[in-house]
């Protein structure tokens, strides 16, 4: 089963809540955090973005743009990571939250460097959302692994 599956999927509809789509712009937001750390969006790390959201978060290709575009401008005006990691901290559990952690890794090595920035961004997120430093590190290899 997909980690984020119960985000996109009720048991009586196959629609997304709107406490799910706050979930969802809020995974966003900090994928997009990460992608946007070394303030360039690559185009690795924007196509790593979409095939993360294709694949872990089951985002049907024709919404994923949209997505991006609205979350952007959301990123663009927020002062703190605290309302996204908030959204999180309320809806996923340990294992859901390392798997964020891992998908953000992934964006990171997409370009094939990691940034200082990149990794400060994931590192305040992994803190701000309480996943263990060695459960931080697991992700980082496992993402690593999948380049």
């Amino acid at each position: 089963m997909n980690f984020f599956k119960k985000i996109f999927q009720t048991e009586n509809s196959e629609s997304p809540t709107i406490d799910d789509k706050t979930s969802i712009k809020a995974c966003i937001a900090l994928l997009l955090e990460t992608s946007m750390a070394d303030e360039i969006l690559d185009e690795s790390e924007l196509m790593a973005l979409k095939n993360t959201l294709l694949k872990d978060f089951l985002i049907d290709e024709d919404e994923i743009d949209e997505l991006i575009n609205l979350v952007k401008e959301n990123v663009e005006d927020s002062t703190s990571l605290y309302e996204f990691t908030r959204d999180i901290n309320d809806n996923f559990d340990a294992v859901e939250r390392v798997k964020l952690i891992e998908s953000m890794w992934k964006i990171a090595y997409a370009d094939g460097n990691i940034d200082k920035y990149e990794e400060h961004i994931i590192r305040k997120v992994s803190n701000l959302i309480y996943v263990a430093h060695s459960d931080f590190i697991k992700a980082k290899l496992s993402a690593k692994e999948q380049i």
